[in-house]
């Protein structure tokens, strides 16, 4: 019986263990969010904890899925040649939880450039992607009833590029306009250049790792018909966008006393941009200052000189702290 159900479910069973242990670290990147950020404003909390419920019903029906397969059916073959209802929530609640990521990068990316163009850009990918994830769970259940897994799949090429596509593009979007705004926001500043260099880092790897994870997943749908190859990555994907998002957020939290809030606002800037003589930042018209904007505290915080403050050696003479 193993040889026979074995591919591709064992490899299934493999990526369903991977996607548990990266709800773990959603547990432990949530704790230290909230020890570390409870200043931080109620629409931010709001966001992390229903990222984190989604996250964990994500992972419920999966287990449910596999339950039935391993412990309910037992011995039955049969039951490894359909989907059945839990597993077709997975691009749903994928769909959801990517969209709900991008649009928070969509915001802190706007709180950085001011810039319509690229807020607009990425709502849209957005959008797009959770209307196709939406989309492909709609048509698995309306056919589930009625169709192997072969035939499933051919029934959800279209949706699964609509769902697919626009993922990726916005996560590699993401990235690049971070990346550059960022590369271009470095100064004199040592300990600043030293936040921005783990913030682009980061970015980087999480916005190139999502968006490769979600192009093999669209390949593994369209090149191989036969076999459910896909739900390889399909477990993992969701997971990637709740901890891509809170490792955003914990990026904050610097160590040995060094600037700690500026990291994950993305809107710490330096007033010079590497640009033209004479181009003004889009952040700030005072370009001899430093300028931070803490976006994600309180504003009756602003005032106290803590962990959402910069120390005066990161100043140059005369410079301030903008609001």
């Amino acid at each position: 019986m193993g040889s026979l159900i074995s591919d591709p479910f064992g490899g299934v069973l493999i990526s369903v263990f991977v996607s548990i242990l990266l709800l773990g670290a959603m547990f432990v990147q949530l704790f230290i969010y909230f020890d570390h950020y409870p200043k931080d404003r109620l629409w931010i909390k709001l966001f992390v904890l229903v990222l984190f419920a989604l996250d964990i019903l994500n992972s419920v029906f999966v287990l449910a899925w596999v339950y039935k397969m391993l412990i309910l059916n037992f011995g039955n073959i049969a039951a490894f040649s359909k989907a059945d209802w839990t597993i077709a929530t997975d691009p749903l609640l994928s769909g959801i939880m990517s969209g709900m990521v991008q649009f928070f990068f969509a915001w802190k990316i706007w709180v950085l450039t001011k810039n319509y163009f690229f807020f607009i850009a990425i709502g849209a990918f957005a959008l797009a992607s959770s209307a196709g994830g939406i989309a492909t769970s709609t048509i698995a259940f309306m056919v589930l009833d009625t169709v192997n897994w072969v035939e499933l799949r051919i029934k959800l090429d279209t949706p699964a590029l609509v769902w697919l596509i626009p993922a990726a593009v916005c996560d590699l979007i993401i990235a690049t306009i971070i990346t550059v705004y960022l590369q271009r926001a470095k100064g004199p500043f040592k300990r600043t250049n030293r936040v921005l260099n783990r913030v682009i880092r980061l970015t980087m790897q999480n916005g190139l790792l999502t968006a490769t994870v979600a192009v093999i997943d669209l390949v593994l749908i369209l090149a191989i018909k036969d076999t459910p190859y896909y739900l390889f990555v399909a477990f993992i994907l969701p997971k990637l966008y709740t901890n891509s998002a809170m490792s955003s957020l914990n990026a904050r939290h610097v160590r040995n006393n060094d600037v700690e809030d500026d990291a994950a606002s993305l809107s710490m800037v330096s007033g010079f941009w590497g640009s033209s003589p004479g181009r003004v930042s889009p952040l700030t018209t005072r370009p001899e200052e430093m300028f931070v904007n803490m976006g994600y505290g309180n504003r009756q915080d602003s005032d106290h000189h803590d962990a959402d403050t910069v120390t005066s050696e990161d100043l140059p003479k005369g410079g301030s702290v903008g609001p």
